[in-house]
C-alpha cells in the first residue's frame, strides 16, 4: 500500500495507534473517537518564530561558549606571566572547556542515535524521512561539528512548511451552497508526523543541553566571579572583557534553561489529546517563573561554593589539615556534597511517586532498570527546578519542592553572608541576599498567576473536587 494511503488507513481504522514507541516520549492511548496527536498539528507564524528563537539561542550559546573559553584562556596566559599569581586560571579554563564540550558531544550522539531510530519509532511514516547519501553525509558532518541540534531546527522548519503547503479545499456535502474547508493531504499528514516527532526530539535535546551544560556552567561562572574581589570592590582594571563575557554567559544560560523548559512543556501538551496549547501570555509567564526560580537557585549555589574565595587558590579545591589538626574542607566540595544529597532525596522522592515513563502500556511489562535511570536523570533536573512527572494533581508536590528549595537557598545564602563578612562590604552582601529571596518570590508569584489565570485548563482546575489539582 502506498505511504499516503497507509497514513489515511491507519488514521481511520486503527483503534490503538501509538505513533511513538520510544521510551523518551510519552505514550498516548487513543480510541476510535480520538484522532492521533498529529491531526491537531499546525505550523503558523508563531511556530516558525519559536523555531527561529531556538536557532538564535543555540547559535548565541555556541558563540558565547567559544568566546568564554577564549577570554579565560587569555586570562590564564596573562596570569601565568606573573610569578605572584597562582596557576589556577588554567585549571578554570580546562574545567570550563570540559563543561562546554562533554555535554555537546553527548547531545549530538543522542541526536544521531534518534535519527537512526526513526524507522523503528515511526514505521511506515519514516519512508519520506529516508535521506540520500548526500543529505546523510551532511547531517553526520554537522553532528561531528557538534551542530546537530541546528540541523533538527532546520528539519522542523522544512517539514512545517511542507505540512502547511500540503493543504487543499475539501467540499463538505453535495448540496448547493455547501462550504469547502481546508484539509491536509495524506502526504501532508506524513509531514505532520515527522514535524511532531522531530520537534519532540529537539525539545528533549534542548532540555538535556540545558541541564548538562548551562546549569553547571552558570554555577561555575558565578563561582569564578567571586574569585575576583576587585570586581566587587569596583577596582577592576584588568581584563574587563572576561568579566563581561562571564556575566553575559550567565544571563544567556538562565534564558536558555527557562526557554527549554517552556518548549518541552508545550511539546508534552501537544502530544496529549485534549490538551490545549499555551497562549502567548501563558508562555511568557512560564518563562518568567522558570527564569526567576533558576536565577535564585544559581546565585545561592554559586555564592555558597565561592566562600573563602578571596583567601587564595590553595583552599579552592583541596582538603587539607589546619595547624590545630582539624580538617579543612573547601566550600566547593561542601557544595558538591549538599547537591549530591539533594539529588539523592529527589531520586527517592520521584521513585516514591511511582512513575511509569519507561513502562509499556500495551506490553503490560515494566522496565525497572530503565525507570530507575530515568528517575536518576530527572533527579538531576530537580536539583534546579520542578517538573511534573505524572498527569495527576501536583499542587502538594510543587509546594513540597519549592518549600524545600526555599529553605536550602536561604540556608546557603545565609552561611555565605556570615562567612564572607571579613571580605565583602555590608551593602554587597545585603544585595545578594535580597536578590536570591526576591527572585524566588517573583518566580512564586508568576507560578501562582499562571495556574490561577493563564493555565489552559484553569476552568477544570477551579471546578475540580480535589483541591490539590494543579497539573502541568
Amino acid at each position: 500500500m502506498p505511504l499516503h494511503k497507509t497514513v489515511i488507513h491507519l488514521w481511520m481504522s486503527s483503534s490503538n495507534l501509538d505513533l511513538v514507541q520510544d521510551s523518551r516520549r510519552p505514550r498516548v492511548r487513543m480510541s476510535l473517537r480520538e484522532p492521533p496527536p498529529h491531526a491537531r498539528a499546525s505550523f503558523g507564524v508563531g511556530g516558525a518564530v519559536g523555531v527561529v528563537i531556538n536557532m538564535v539561542l543555540f547559535v548565541m550559546d555556541i558563540v558565547s561558549d567559544c568566546l568564554l573559553a577564549y577570554v579565560l584562556w587569555q586570562q590564564a596566559q596573562t596570569d601565568s606571566t606573573n610569578i605572584h599569581v597562582s596557576s589556577e586560571p588554567i585549571t578554570w579554563f580546562i574545567i570550563t572547556l570540559c563543561i562546554i564540550l562533554i555535554p555537546m558531544v553527548v547531545i549530538n550522539l543522542f541526536s544521531l542515535l534518534w535519527y537512526s531510530q526513526n524507522k523503528q519509532c515511526l514505521g511506515e511514516y519514516s519512508v519520506l524521512h529516508k535521506m540520500g547519501k548526500c543529505a546523510t553525509v551532511q547531517r553526520v558532518l554537522m553532528h561531528l561539528l557538534l551542530l546537530g541540534p541546528l540541523v533538527r531546527y532546520m528539519d522542523i522548519l522544512q517539514y512545517g512548511i511542507k505540512m502547511r503547503q500540503e493543504r487543499k479545499h475539501v467540499e463538505m456535502g453535495m448540496m448547493r451552497g455547501s462550504s469547502a474547508i481546508m484539509r491536509r493531504t495524506p502526504r501532508g499528514e506524513v509531514y505532520a508526523v515527522l514535524q511532531m516527532v522531530i520537534s519532540r526530539d529537539s525539545a528533549m535535546l534542548d532540555m538535556m543541553h540545558s541541564f548538562l551544560q548551562d546549569a553547571p556552567q552558570l554555577i561555575f561562572q558565578v563561582f569564578l566571579l567571586y574569585r575576583r574581589p576587585e570586581l566587587i570592590t569596583g577596582t577592576l582594571q584588568e581584563s574587563p572583557y572576561t568579566t563581561a563575557v562571564q556575566v553575559w554567559k550567565i544571563a544567556l544560560g538562565v534564558t536558555a534553561i527557562s526557554w527549554s523548559l517552556v518548549t518541552y512543556q508545550e511539546e508534552l501538551r501537544r502530544s496529549v489529546p485534549g490538551k490545549m496549547k499555551l497562549t502567548f501570555c501563558a508562555s511568557i509567564t512560564c518563562l518568567m517563573w522558570r527564569a526567576a526560580m533558576v536565577a535564585s537557585r544559581v546565585l545561592a549555589i554559586g555564592s555558597f561554593a565561592a566562600i573563602y574565595a578571596p583567601e587564595g587558590a590553595r583552599t579552592a579545591l583541596t582538603v587539607h589539615l589546619r595547624e590545630d589538626g582539624s580538617v579543612h574542607m573547601p566550600f566547593p566540595i561542601v557544595t558538591a556534597c549538599v547537591l549530591g544529597a539533594h539529588w539523592l532525596i529527589m531520586v527517592a522522592w520521584i521513585h516514591a511517586q511511582g512513575t511509569n515513563f519507561c513502562s509499556g502500556e500495551e506490553e503490560g511489562q515494566s522496565q525497572p532498570m530503565l525507570e530507575f535511570l530515568y528517575n536518576c536523570v530527572m533527579g538531576l533536573v530537580h536539583v534546579f527546578c520542578y517538573m511534573n512527572l505524572k498527569d495527576s494533581p501536583s499542587r502538594r508536590r510543587m509546594a513540597f519542592f519549592y518549600a524545600f528549595c526555599l529553605i536550602e537557598n536561604t540556608a546557603m545564602i545565609s552561611v555565605w553572608c556570615v562567612e564572607m563578612e571579613p571580605h565583602l562590604s555590608v551593602w554587597f552582601r545585603a544585595v545578594m541576599v535580597f536578590s536570591v529571596e526576591v527572585l524566588w518570590m517573583v518566580g512564586l508569584c508568576c507560578l501562582i498567576g499562571y495556574y490561577a489565570f493563564l493555565h489552559p485548563d484553569k476552568d477544570n482546575l477551579g471546578s475540580s473536587r480535589n483541591t490539590a489539582s494543579w497539573r502541568d
